[in-house]
C-alpha cells in the first residue's frame, strides 16, 4: 500500500518538472536565459524531491515505531548517565555492647572542684605524667566535666567496659575526648589508646571512636612516663587501627552517655585488643591538645611551656598543656610487682576510714581473694578492705 503512493507522488513531481522546463523554453527568446531558467527549475525540483524523500523516510520510522516500540529504543542513541557519589552507609555491626554491671577494678583521682574558686590545683605531677589540669590556659576557668573522680572497669566477655565518673555533668556538645591508655606489657609505655569524642546521647555508637597504636614503640622516650628533654621526632600513637566503625573489626570500640547518670560516660572495647597477659590502664579527659601523637605530653613540652595549675609554682598559670586530667594506672589480669611505672600506690587509693584496712590484691585488681585484711599495707600498693 505504501509503494503505489510513493510512485504516484514521484510521478507528479516529474510532470511538474517537465512542464516548468517546457514553459521556460517557450517563454524566453534568449537561449542562455532559457538554459538558466531550466537549471534553476531543475534544482528546485531536486530539492523538493529530497525533502519529500526525507518526509517519507520519517513517516516510515514513525509507522515502524507504532508497530514495534522496541525498535525505536534500538534506533535512539544511548543515554549517558553520570553515576552519583554513593553516600557512606552506617557500618554493619555484629556485636553491640550491653549494660555493664558492678566493677572488677577502678582508679580514683584527686578532684579540684573544692579549689576551683581559687583557680588552683594540687596533685599535678607533670614530671610523671600525672596531670590534674581541668582548667583553661591563662584564665584558669574550671571545667567540671573534665575533673575525674573515679573510673570503673568491668569485664564481661567479650567486652571491657570503662565508666568515667566526673564531677560535673556532661555538656550537650563540645570537642572533648575521653580516653583509656593501655599498657599490655607492663613496662610503662602505652601500646594502645582508645579515644572517644563526646557522644550525642545514651545509645552506643562507634561515631567519634578511635583506637590507636604506638607501632614504633617510641612513647615515653628512654624513661616511660618520666619527663625528658622534648623530642619532636617522637610520634606517639601514630597508627590508627579503628575509626568511626571502620577497621578490621567494625565492632572493636564504642561510646555512649550513661543512661542513668548525667556525669558519666562509658566506653566499651573488645578484650581481643589487649591479649591474655593482663594489662595496666589509666584514664584521660582532654579538651586541650586532643592529639594522640603527642603522648607522652611531658616529652613534647617543657615545664615552662606546659605551665602549672598550682599557684605556689613559679610556672603558674597553665599554658600549652591545659584542659586535661589523668589518673594513675590500675591493673587487671595479673599481679603487679610494684615497680611498674605509673602504678597506683596505696596513698593514691581511697582514704583510710574507720573499720577499713588494706590487703594485697590478686590478679583481678579490687579483689583480695584469700589474702587477709590488714591494718597497714605491707607492700607498695594495696586495696581497701573491711577489717574483721
Amino acid at each position: 500500500m505504501k509503494k503505489p503512493i510513493y510512485y504516484a507522488i514521484t510521478s507528479c513531481l516529474l510532470i511538474i518538472f517537465l512542464m516548468g522546463f517546457l514553459s521556460a523554453c517557450s517563454g524566453s527568446s534568449n537561449p542562455a536565459e532559457a538554459f538558466d531558467d531550466q537549471v534553476q527549475a531543475g534544482v528546485a525540483a531536486t530539492l523538493t524531491k529530497e525533502a519529500f524523500a526525507k518526509s517519507v523516510d520519517s513517516a516510515r520510522q514513525t509507522e515502524a515505531a507504532k508497530n514495534n516500540p522496541t525498535a525505536t529504543e534500538e534506533l535512539s542513541p544511548p543515554v549517558l548517565i553520570t553515576p552519583s557519589l554513593t553516600p557512606t552507609s552506617e557500618p554493619d555491626h555484629v556485636l553491640i555492647p550491653g549494660a555493664p554491671t558492678g566493677r572488677n577494678t577502678y582508679v580514683t583521682d584527686l578532684i579540684t572542684v573544692d579549689l576551683a574558686k581559687d583557680k588552683t590545683a594540687v596533685g599535678d605531677n607533670y614530671a610523671w605524667s600525672r596531670l590534674e589540669r581541668p582548667y583553661t590556659a591563662e584564665e584558669m576557668q574550671y571545667r567540671d566535666y573534665l575533673d575525674i573522680m573515679r573510673v570503673d572497669l568491668q569485664v564481661t566477655d567479650p567486652w571491657i567496659y570503662i565508666t568515667f565518673i566526673l564531677i560535673g555533668k556532661l555538656p550537650e556538645e563540645g570537642d572533648i575526648r575521653y580516653a583509656i591508655e593501655l599498657d599490655v606489657d607492663h613496662e610503662g609505655r602505652g601500646e594502645f589508646l582508645v579515644m572517644a569524642s563526646l557522644p550525642p546521647d545514651t545509645e552506643w555508637t562507634t561515631d567519634g571512636v578511635r583506637v590507636l597504636a604506638d607501632e614504633d614503640g617510641d612513647i615515653g622516650g628512654v624513661y616511660p612516663l618520666y619527663y625528658e628533654t622534648p623530642v619532636p621526632e617522637q610520634t606517639g600513637y601514630e597508627r590508627e587501627i579503628f575509626s568511626n566503625g571502620e577497621g578490621d573489626d567494625r565492632d572493636l570500640a564504642w561510646v555512649r552517655r550513661d543512661p542513668n547518670h548525667e556525669n558519666q560516660i562509658q566506653i566499651a572495647f573488645k578484650d581481643s585488643l589487649i591479649g591474655t597477659l593482663g594489662f595496666l590502664w589509666s584514664a584521660w579527659t582532654d579538651e586541650g591538645l586532643r592529639d594522640p601523637s603527642l603522648f607522652d605530653f611531658n616529652d613534647h613540652f617543657t615545664f615552662e611551656e606546659a605551665g602549672s595549675p598550682n599557684k605556689g609554682n613559679y610556672r603558674y598559670p597553665l599554658k600549652a598543656v591545659a584542659l586535661v586530667d589523668s589518673t594513675c594506672r590500675s591493673w587487671h589480669g595479673y599481679v603487679p610487682t610494684g615497680d611498674e611505672p605509673g602504678l597506683c600506690f596505696t596513698e593514691e587509693q581511697l582514704q583510710e576510714k574507720p573499720g577499713y584496712g588494706w590487703c594485697i590484691p590478686t590478679a583481678v585488681a579490687g579483689v583480695c581473694g584469700n589474702n587477709p585484711c590488714l591494718v597497714k599495707c605491707p607492700v607498695k600498693f594495696c586495696i581497701q578492705c573491711t577489717l574483721p
